[in-house]
């Protein structure tokens, strides 16, 4: 008789996405099983920075405690430069063309404190040959037994009650489990073919090879920096001198492990010849003998691509299975969390039968339209070094050309301090990619498990710098820092758990909302946890953030759902003694399903009480 084990749900693919939806599934309680055909995590540090959204998620669920131990504090990544090199003695070698604050930077200017005030935590930096672990064990302990490497989903198939799978083990055994969903989070390679999902969008711009390194950099590195570009006459441009970054453990200019990445044409023949890439990172450097031990080499190439649809029927895709960016911004693996954390609740609430399965429907509908935004401004971030190079003016093989442009730019002349001082210019405007602040906090959710109350969204910054932090319907949650009345310190991002539940926030003057809260939640058989912040409230707003953020008048209300997006809020009081708020978990929890300008095919009722103020 066939081996048959039963689940709620199959997770496949244990990199960064499968093993952070696991965690949350397990805090969920959720029974599920991972399958990862890898013996192990990544041998390869792959992508690497942790965005603040990403922090703060992990945050919520209780996985950041080694993150923050073992990552670079924010001070080892607060800058980002383009140099001619890191050693030499040539009147061209070791000099700065441009450096600009990387991530909010680390010197207290307006920027930074900007990026302290608008989340529980800065971004982080840890790359995923020591990510991967961490994830791996924690996922283990939330759900022992059931995480399982080596091991192979052969087949499926699906049907209106479930998903049926065949898994083969490390010894050959094969055994059937039946679920009733599927998430695929295996980089694509083989759940979402097969379900006729087709990642559309430009690929092969680049073949990009990362060498794994470790050697004492000691002497040439800051503390500071977080990556170091080279643009030289003998390197050429930008995507063929590459880049170097520190791997750690340890950070600042003591790291032992480095990346060094540049990029090849596609059309080359030659880049896959590995004889070549030491010499090469030894001449781009101009430290000829530096004693380097490889550990990894990985070609990849570089595309813009985005899943056309990211469910079919009780099968989701999720991660680099759905979208996949160029390196620039470091959205890559940022975006595949948000979207784990967008799932899992939404499964949770299925599965406990908590909402109905339509509910589901809003994780393509908001995850997706989030995953184009990330491809392009990937993409758009990516090409955006070609434009420093035009403005050296780098020919690509014009060695000779280049040298005579450098020596141009540095010259100790009228001429040549214009020329660098534009240089300096253009090369700032890749900040898009390193402080792209309202990028990684600012996306907001247009459809989906959310009702609209008629106001407009802040203006978006066409940069993706400044952030505004905001309570409207399909937004984040702004951040504030509360204290109880027990004197212990917390975020408004605290108030939520990890458990999967509703949250209403309101003031001193909203006691009905609470009331309606607790009646909702009777009806509904789920919790809705509730929270007062004001004056004579049950939290203190202690830098009055919140009084500034939460867009609403005295007695209104905010209600926000597990993942901390804000799902329906009332800008006055309640002027029906708190049933609006009832009305508005009993739309969100219909059964219909959902369409556009409606919350599952119900007419949203007017969450602020006749003013969109």
């Amino acid at each position: 008789m066939a081996n048959i084990v039963e689940t709620s749900v199959i997770i496949v693919g244990g990199g960064g996405c499968g093993m952070t939806l696991s965690c949350m599934l397990s805090n969920y309680g959720v029974d599920h099983c991972l399958f990862e055909r890898r013996s192990g995590t990544s041998k390869l540090p792959k992508a690497h920075y942790l965005n603040q959204r990403a922090m703060e998620a992990l945050r919520q669920h209780g996985m950041v405690d080694e993150i923050l131990e073992k990552g670079a504090p924010s001070r080892n990544f607060s800058r980002a430069l383009w140099r001619t090199s890191l050693g030499g003695d040539g009147p061209l070698d070791r000099r700065t063309i441009h450096q600009l604050n990387s991530f909010g930077g680390d010197d207290g200017s307006a920027t930074s404190q900007r990026y302290l005030r608008d989340a529980p935590l800065r971004s982080n930096n840890l790359p995923q040959i020591r990510l991967e672990p961490i994830l791996l064990r924690l996922a283990e302990e939330r759900n022992p037994g059931r995480i399982l490497f080596s091991h192979n989903v052969t087949n499926f198939c699906q049907d209106d009650d479930g998903v049926t799978a065949t898994v083969t083990s490390p010894d050959g055994t094969e055994t059937t489990y039946k679920a009733k969903y599927m998430v695929a989070a295996d980089g694509g390679k083989t759940i979402g073919p097969k379900i006729g999902v087709v990642l559309n969008g430009p690929t092969e711009i680049a073949d990009m090879v990362s060498t794994h390194f470790s050697a004492d950099l000691s002497k040439y590195w800051d503390d500071k920096w977080f990556a170091c570009h080279f643009i030289n006459g003998d390197g050429g441009t930008v995507l063929e001198s590459g880049a170097v970054v520190p791997m750690g453990p340890t950070w600042g200019r003591k790291s032992e492990e480095w990346v060094c990445h540049f990029g090849f044409d596609v059309n080359d023949k030659s880049r896959y010849d590995e004889s070549r890439l030491v010499p090469r990172i030894r001449e781009l450097l101009k430290i000829p003998d530096l004693d380097m031990k490889v550990h990894t080499i990985n070609h990849w190439i570089i595309e813009r691509v985005l899943a056309n649809k990211f469910r079919e029927g009780r099968i989701f895709v999720a991660g680099d299975a759905a979208h996949r960016h160029p390196p620039t911004t470091g959205l890559g693996l940022n975006t595949a969390i948000e979207d784990a954390n967008n799932l899992s609740w939404k499964l949770s609430w299925v599965l406990k039968r908590l909402a109905p399965p339509s509910l589901l429907e809003s994780y393509d509908s908001e995850r997706r339209a989030v995953g184009k935004r990330n491809c392009d401004w990937g993409l758009f971030t990516f090409i955006n070094t070609s434009v420093i190079n035009a403005t050296i003016g780098l020919i690509k093989g014009d060695n000779e050309g280049n040298r005579k442009k450098f020596e141009a730019l540095f010259e100790d002349s009228e001429w040549g301090r214009t020329f660098l001082a534009q240089t300096k210019l253009i090369t700032e405007s890749q900040k898009i990619e390193f402080s792209a602040h309202d990028l990684e906090l600012g996306f907001r959710y247009d459809h989906g498990f959310h009702i609209p109350d008629g106001t407009s969204p802040p203006e978006i910054d066409p940069l993706g710098q400044t952030y505004i932090p905001v309570t409207r319907p399909g937004h984040r949650l702004p951040h504030a820092w509360l204290e109880d009345q027990a004197g212990t310190v917390l975020s408004t991002h605290d108030l939520v758990g990890r458990n999967g539940d509703l949250l209403v926030i309101t003031d001193s003057s909203g006691e009905q909302w609470i009331g309606a809260a607790q009646e909702a939640a009777l009806t509904h058989g789920i919790k809705v946890h509730t929270a007062s912040i004001g004056q004579n409230s049950q939290y203190v707003d202690r830098d009055d953030h919140w009084a500034a953020d939460r867009g609403i008048n005295s007695g209104g209300a905010v209600l926000v759902r597990p993942d901390n997006f804000v799902c329906w809020r009332s800008i006055n009081p309640s002027a029906e003694n708190g049933e609006e708020l009832k009305t508005a978990i009993s739309t969100l929890l219909s059964e219909k399903p959902t369409t556009k300008g409606q919350i599952n095919g119900v007419a949203v009722p007017n969450g602020s009480n006749g003013t969109h103020g």
